[in-house]
């Protein structure tokens, strides 16, 4: 086996160095130099032709190693590399290394940190870029990542890998597919581009966007960009999401969503709608400090709040700080300063300054409390004022 040895100079260095041996060799050089116009001196012309044409055949023929290894250290002489190859063939020039049936150490602090293979490679800028073709497989052993693709561009001193064709990575929290990936070697960071999609597990999540962040050892996916999310349970699709941007934790199964977001769930039949709130996508659970709008098609009725929270579990949405719900079915709308929607029986309790306006009948009536039945569209407002009895006031829709 022949060690091979990449420096930071333009050379490659084979062997191992001998002071003695390397005076030898210059010594019998020397002589050989002094020798050799001598020889010639006394060969017939046809033999100088012959020898001529032996040292061109010399010079053209490629240098072939089998079962090299190859290293690069830094400046510190640390071990940033270590690459074993079948075969290593290097150009007439010796500045790029062509290399087959690849196995490869990317080493940090004097330890292994990403195991790759591939079948094909070229080693160019001495040893500064690295490309690999064919059946890569990348193992990082901190997070047991693995990268899979058909290309891979390394440059060890900035720390990345662009990987490409068939791309694909499993991680124990994650399964992503995408045309390209930047991974930051250093971070431990990943940067997925075009065509981005990623599968969480448990409980089921699917991402797609055009650009994706992912942060390994912090278990986070960051998307600056529109982002599709897909929630399932035993394969079936429990609620949908879109926004122009989504920071998930898969630690806390939480997911920051900002711009434009719309929620829409399958059961119970519920389209959320804000600029930004949190989802626990575990607890099916949405938590919004900015006005938020909920909207059930089936009920015809929707209501809005400057803060809320929704229950897809209990199918209970709360909603604060000035609530206005509105039933497009009987006409009717709803001011207070907070209510309760239990969405399954289909019940609203509103208090605090309660104002219910109907067209039919003609109702405008104001109260503490208001509990209205969707159902049997029939509301029920109450007030008390100090030193009085209460007023109870009671409207039910009589038309057909």
């Amino acid at each position: 086996m022949v060690l091979l040895r990449l420096g930071l100079t333009d050379k490659f260095l084979f062997g191992i160095k001998n002071p003695s041996k390397s005076l030898i060799r210059k010594a019998f050089l020397l002589v050989l130099c002094l020798l050799i116009p001598a020889c010639q001196a006394t060969l017939p012309n046809n033999s100088v032709a012959e020898e001529q044409t032996d040292n061109t055949t010399r010079l053209n023929t490629k240098l072939v190693l089998n079962d090299a290894v190859l290293e690069q250290s830094n400046l510190e002489g640390d071990l940033v590399w270590k690459i074993k190859a079948k075969q290593t063939t290097y150009s007439d020039d010796r500045k790029i290394a062509y290399v087959e049936k690849i196995t490869a150490n990317l080493l940090k602090n004097g330890k292994v940190i990403l195991k790759v293979k591939g079948d094909k490679g070229e080693i160019r800028d001495n040893g500064n870029v690295i490309l690999l073709t064919d059946n890569i497989v990348a193992n990082d052993v901190r997070n047991k990542s693995v990268f899979r693709g058909n290309f891979v561009e390394w440059h060890p001193p900035e720390n990345t890998l662009v990987i490409k064709n068939n791309l694909q990575v499993n991680h124990p929290d994650l399964i992503v597919t995408a045309n390209t990936a930047k991974y930051f070697t250093d971070v431990e960071s990943l940067e997925l581009i075009d065509d981005v999609v990623a599968n969480t597990t448990n409980p089921n999540l699917l991402l797609e966007g055009s650009r994706l962040s992912w942060q390994i050892p912090q278990q986070k996916i960051i998307s600056q960009s529109l982002v599709k999310i897909v929630r399932y349970q035993k394969e079936e699709i429990t609620d949908r999401i879109f926004a122009d941007a989504a920071n998930v934790d898969i630690s806390e199964h939480n997911v920051n969503l900002h711009g434009n977001v719309e929620l829409i769930s399958v059961e119970p039949e519920l389209s959320v709608a804000s600029n930004s709130f949190v989802w626990n996508y575990r607890k099916r659970l949405i938590i919004s400090d900015q006005p938020i709008q909920l909207v059930n098609n089936l009920q015809q009725f929707s209501v809005t709040g400057n803060h809320g929270q929704v229950d897809f579990k209990s199918e209970i949405a709360t909603l604060k700080n000035g609530v206005q719900g509105i039933n497009n079915r009987e006409q009717a709308t709803l001011y207070a300063q907070q209510a309760i929607w239990d969405i399954n029986r289909q019940e609203i309790d509103a208090v605090g300054n309660v104002i219910y306006k109907r067209t039919q009948p003609n109702v405008n009536l104001t109260g503490d409390r208001a509990l209205i039945d969707l159902g049997e569209n029939k509301a029920m407002l109450s007030s008390k004022q100090p030193r009085q009895k209460p007023v109870v006031s009671i409207v039910i829709n009589e038309s057909p």
